[in-house]
């Protein structure tokens, strides 16, 4: 070992050369959070009480840094608040769960100091909201009319990053008047690049009966992609995913980073730019970056190619940001015909992969075009 310490600063390598970024995977009754190098990546929550299981937070790499930098605020803005992403930390009067927001005031090598109750708790235990991608979670939100508002708040089946369509058997998942339940999570890889965990979910039919099956694997790499593998099987009877504009894959970004707020750019891979001009095309990946407390974060969906066909993009300038198989017709205005999928029980079923990288700065910044080849050859 000594032999390779001196070798490799020979060589010029440093201390990174030597140690790997991994994810670690850990689970709790409801939650697994991931986390890299100590620090919050995302969450996945699959609680029975949810209309869905879904992914939240998700937190770029140097979060704390960006936090660090900022000054306390009101909960307009992001500031030194951190949410809690572990299932309980502390006890009695200092206990803290799953969803509280908190004030950080001091930062260190791998905990931070809570301003109140003042405890201090580990980085793996909180996600700093400068550095997060996914909106704020309002089971009660206020009743704000205008949509420039900071804490304006619509849609409130948008949760986090999920997957879930309308109009199976006309049943609409999406708007969450169906139940999607989970039956099963199963950690493959608890940690490495990527770590990874399968989960089963029952798509319930209007007699609370499992209507379709579907068993995704989730790939989560040490540079903050996400990959998606999912596979629908029809349970009893015949099921048919209609033509809708609503799913498939999605993520519900920040007030701050709507484009009609920050005006940063949501660009495709073929360089068309604007939410306007790119919704409902099909492109190998959108970059959609925008500012949270003035700093500069981005968002990326890709296709994979070795899906059944391409899919179409539901990305809006209010944060809504989505890929989706479903919606031909819908999404080209009547121009092209409809392609629904019918599954019939005992059948293959269908399988769609997707992924979703989060980035500071610009597409640039993140390298979109490399980590959309590295996805690719990843999941091949």
């Amino acid at each position: 070992m000594k032999r390779l310490l001196i070798c490799a600063l020979l060589l010029g390598w440093g201390p990174s050369a030597l140690t790997a970024d991994e994810v670690v995977l850990t689970q709790g009754s409801s939650t697994i959070k991931a986390t890299i190098n100590g620090e919050v990546f995302t969450v996945y929550r699959f609680g029975a009480d949810l209309p869905k299981p879904y992914f939240y937070p998700a937190v770029t790499s140097g979060a704390w840094e960006l936090l660090s930098k900022a000054e306390a605020g009101d909960e307009t803005v992001a500031g030194r608040r951190a949410m809690i992403c572990s299932e309980e930390v502390g006890s009695g009067d200092h206990k803290l769960v799953f969803g509280d927001f908190v004030t950080i005031d001091t930062v260190e090598a791998d905990r931070v100091h809570v301003e109140s109750p003042a405890m201090w708790i580990a980085k793996s235990d909180a996600a700093p909201l400068a550095g997060t991608v996914t909106r704020v979670v309002n089971l009660n939100p206020p009743k704000i009319k205008d949509r420039k508002d900071p804490l304006y708040y619509d849609h409130p089946h948008h949760k986090g990053i999920w997957l879930s369509v309308d109009e199976v058997n006309g049943i609409k998942f999406w708007n969450e008047d169906g139940r999607i339940v989970s039956k099963g999570v199963e950690i493959i890889k608890a940690k490495g690049n990527p770590a990874v965990f399968k989960r089963v979910n029952h798509w319930l039919d209007q007699d609370g009966t499992p209507l379709v099956e579907e068993t995704t694997t989730f790939s989560l790499s040490a540079n903050r992609v996400l990959a998606c593998d999912t596979t629908f099987r029809a349970v009893s009877k015949e099921v048919t995913f209609g033509d809708t504009k609503e799913g498939m894959f999605a993520i519900r970004l920040p007030n701050s980073m709507r484009e009609f707020i920050s005006e940063s750019p949501v660009i495709n891979a073929d360089g068309i730019e604007g939410s306007k001009p790119c919704w409902g095309l099909e492109s190998k990946w959108i970059d959609y970056t925008g500012k949270v407390d003035g700093n500069l974060l981005g968002v990326t969906i890709m296709d994979h190619p070795d899906n059944p066909w391409a899919s179409r993009y539901h990305v809006r300038d209010y944060g809504l940001f989505a890929i989706n198989p479903f919606g031909t017709k819908s999404y080209s205005g009547g121009q092209e015909e409809a392609r629904p999928l019918t599954l019939k029980p005992g059948g293959e079923g269908a399988r769609f992969r997707y992924g979703l990288l989060v980035h500071q700065g610009s597409l640039e910044d993140g390298d979109v075009p490399a980590r959309y080849e590295q996805f690719v050859t990843e999941t091949k």
